[in-house]
């Protein structure tokens, strides 16, 4: 069982969703993304990973982590954020509203999805992508 402060989890669930409208609003407005919007998304996804290990959902931390690492290198102008990655991403934002819901129906963590977790590793060079 997570942490049973209502006003967290009511802080959670607005901040929370706040970060995703903003990672996918900036993913669909179209690759490449640069400077400033990498930042941008770097930070909410580092936010949703620290919000999360607040809260005590590991689940969504690791995605997010994961999606940090990714920008992370985007950031050093190691990795493009192209049409891809962007793609990645967004399926990241869809995999963590899914947990997002799980965890505030239940209160219980909602485990890492291991083929986004694979897609998102293989891009910040980790492991390989699956066929």
């Amino acid at each position: 069982m997570l942490d049973e402060d209502d006003d967290l989890w009511a802080e959670f669930a607005a901040e929370t969703g706040e970060h995703l409208d903003t990672i996918e609003a900036l993913l669909n407005a179209g690759p490449p993304l640069r400077g400033e919007q990498v930042n941008t998304l770097f930070r909410a996804f580092h936010s949703l990973k620290g919000m999360s290990d607040a809260l005590g959902a590991p689940g969504m931390k690791t995605v997010a982590h994961a999606a940090e690492d990714v920008l992370g290198l985007a950031r050093g102008g190691r990795l493009a954020v192209d049409a891809a990655v962007a793609a990645t991403l967004l399926a990241t934002v869809d995999a963590l509203r899914r947990q997002r819901a799980g965890v505030l129906a239940t209160h219980r963590d909602a485990p890492a999805e291991p083929a986004l977790l694979a897609q998102l590793q293989a891009l910040s060079g980790g492991v390989p992508m699956p066929a």
